[in-house]
């Protein structure tokens, strides 16, 4: 036995145990001199370089000469740091660092040779504002418009904006004075907060600009729509939308007049699907659709009649007139009202016309001229009657086979007669440009005892719930209106700026929705009008502009704004000026199927019955 050999391998294991058991351990060595750029600019991020080598890892203690700092990060002996300053006043600064032991801080290097840095005069770049929507939505995108500005320098501009304990989002640089869109998407509930800085390129950031906006699961836009044509830009849908099925997908339809097409939109995400045109180059889809059987009826602008099939990506499976048989004349159709395979529409030579509609064959079945324009959208009751208004202040029930009028009910204050829609006992509401709310017996056309309404402005069509109307006026005000004696349950000043004219949608969970015609959305309880939230649509589009905020104001037989709807899921559905919305609502709270008449043609098909 070696005991020479054996003895060195006892006091070599006690050593190694003894290190690895409390062994003391040295500073570190004295790093060189930070490496970093020879000047920079006041209110600059500048980085600096160190590294040394220690028997732990390290954390550096930066002398800045104006301030003292420790790195917040350790690193492993070899490796190199980055750490950083600001200055915020212009001189020559000497920069030292010193290495100490992460376990033992009391362990410290001498201080490094110093690195001067001429600090140079350069201005502060400031945020001017940030828009914001009020509240965002779980899961949904949320857009953020930052404008900035750096008025002294004249330096192009980044923006910085720190979501709350997420990754940072830094745009491109642009031109001072610089407007970004920046968006991101929230996945949990409660109040977001967003750090906002404006940044040169001379790295010098601005002061933070702190937002905060409650995310929850409803009252904002969960994305929007617009199509992204690149000859006709930015168009939104033109016509009042129909949710259905389309054997895959729940999908909003509607045309976009703006770039000529008919188009299927994903209702969970807003992704387009299919489009159609017409069979003209440039022949745009104007007429608000309806969808039974199978088809989706619409009419364009040339002045023919179009059954798309829902089933089969848009295709068109027959047109009217067609070209073998009939001349088109560019005259349009109006919107359909269906019963059985039947439907009703408008057309604007002064007429009202029947077709039966085959599956493979749309065929005129009747036609009935008034001298007068059909104004808005006709329905039909219960009994097949066909009932519309016109232009000429009158008011129209006719059989189903248009032979001639049951009555016609002239009503006061000429002008406009609009909105014809059915309460479960026949009862007929109207509305005029007088500003008046009728309640018609279905049996003669007579006004009711104790009506019209006199509102505060024009009104157009209202909606019944399951025990009262709701319309809103160009005024901004919204009633609750009793539907059998006239009287009014509540009314409530929504806005003094904007106008509603598009018809309110009933919701199933007590809520009625309100679009102004600068699409706010406003959700109000049914019971005693209290403003549960508004979304101010526009404010979550990714840009600053938009078109008109406030339509014109056109009924006729195509002129007016298109009517929002509701998805089976309780999500609200508004065609605004600029894009389609779909705006959160409530699982709850889709279309009310207890309710009369919920919404515009009734139903979630646009049907009229």
């Amino acid at each position: 036995m070696n005991w020479k050999k054996s003895t060195a391998t006892a006091v070599l294991a006690l050593v190694v145990i003894f290190c690895m058991t409390g062994c003391p351990k040295k500073p570190p060595a004295t790093p060189g001199a930070p490496m970093g750029p020879d000047s920079t600019w006041t209110y600059a991020t500048t980085v600096f370089k160190v590294w040394t080598t220690a028997t732990g890892n390290i954390r550096y203690v930066m002398n800045w000469t104006d301030a003292t700092d420790t790195s917040t990060l350790s690193y492993a002996s070899g490796d190199t740091a980055s750490v950083t300053h600001v200055w915020d006043a212009v001189g020559t600064y000497d920069v030292k660092a010193m290495a100490i032991l992460d376990a033992d801080p009391a362990k410290a290097s001498e201080f490094s040779p110093a690195k001067s840095v001429k600090v140079i005069l350069n201005n502060r770049p400031v945020v001017d504002s940030v828009q914001h929507p009020p509240v965002g939505v779980k899961d949904g995108e949320t857009f953020i418009t930052v404008y900035g500005s750096d008025v002294l320098d004249g330096d192009s501009l980044r923006v910085i904006v720190n979501w709350g304990g997420s990754k940072d989002t830094t745009t491109e640089l642009f031109p001072t004075p610089c407007v970004s869109t920046v968006s991101h998407v929230f996945t949990s509930l409660g109040d977001a907060t967003i750090i906002v800085w404006t940044q040169d390129w001379k790295g010098a950031k601005s002061l933070p600009d702190t937002i905060v906006i409650p995310i929850g699961t409803s009252g904002g836009v969960l994305w929007y729509w617009w199509s992204s044509d690149p000859e006709n830009g930015e168009e939104p849908l033109t016509t009042s939308p129909i949710v259905a099925n389309d054997g895959t997908d729940e999908v909003v339809l509607s045309s976009c007049e703006g770039d000529y097409k008919f188009y299927s939109i994903r209702a969970s995400n807003g992704g387009s699907k299919k489009n159609q045109t017409t069979k003209e180059t440039e022949g745009a889809f104007t007429s608000h659709p309806g969808f039974a059987n199978g088809h989706i009826i619409v009419g364009s602008d040339e002045g023919e009649l179009y059954a798309l099939s829902l089933l089969d990506n848009l295709k068109v499976d027959w047109q009217f007139p067609d070209s073998g048989i009939e001349k088109t004349t560019g005259t349009e159709w109006g919107a359909p009202a269906f019963s059985g395979f039947s439907f009703y529409i408008g057309h604007d030579d002064d007429s009202i016309f029947k077709f039966a509609d085959n599956g493979v064959a749309g065929t005129r079945v009747a036609a009935y001229g008034l001298h007068a324009s059909v104004v808005d959208a006709p329905i039909v009751d219960a009994s097949g009657n066909v009932i519309f208004a016109t232009d000429s202040a009158f008011l129209y029930k006719m059989d189903a086979n248009l032979n001639s009028p049951i009555w016609k009910s002239a009503l006061r204050g000429g002008g406009e007669v609009f909105g014809p829609i059915l309460g479960n006992d026949g009862t007929i509401y109207c509305t005029s440009d007088s500003s008046l709310l009728y309640a018609i017996d279905p049996t003669d056309g007579s006004v009711k005892s104790g009506w019209p309404l006199s509102l505060d402005g024009d009104v157009s069509r209202p909606a019944l719930g399951q025990s009262a109307l709701f319309i809103a006026s160009a005024f901004g005000t919204a009633y609750s209106i009793n539907p059998a004696t006239g009287s009014i349950n509540w009314e409530k000043a929504l806005t003094t700026t904007d106008g509603f004219y598009t018809t309110p949608v009933v919701a199933a969970n007590g809520y009625v929705y309100f679009q102004s015609d600068a699409d706010m959305l406003y959700c109000v309880n049914q019971a005693d009008g209290t403003v549960i939230w508004t979304c101010n649509c526009p404010n979550y589009l990714p840009r600053t502009g938009g078109g008109s905020p406030h339509r014109p104001r056109k009924l006729q037989l195509n002129g007016y704004a298109a009517n929002p709807s509701i998805t089976s899921t309780g999500d609200i559905i508004v065609a605004g000026d600029d894009a389609c919305y779909c705006v959160a609502g409530y699982p709850e709270g889709p279309l009310d199927p207890a309710a009369a008449w919920p919404k515009w043609q009734k139903n979630l098909s646009n049907a009229g019955k």
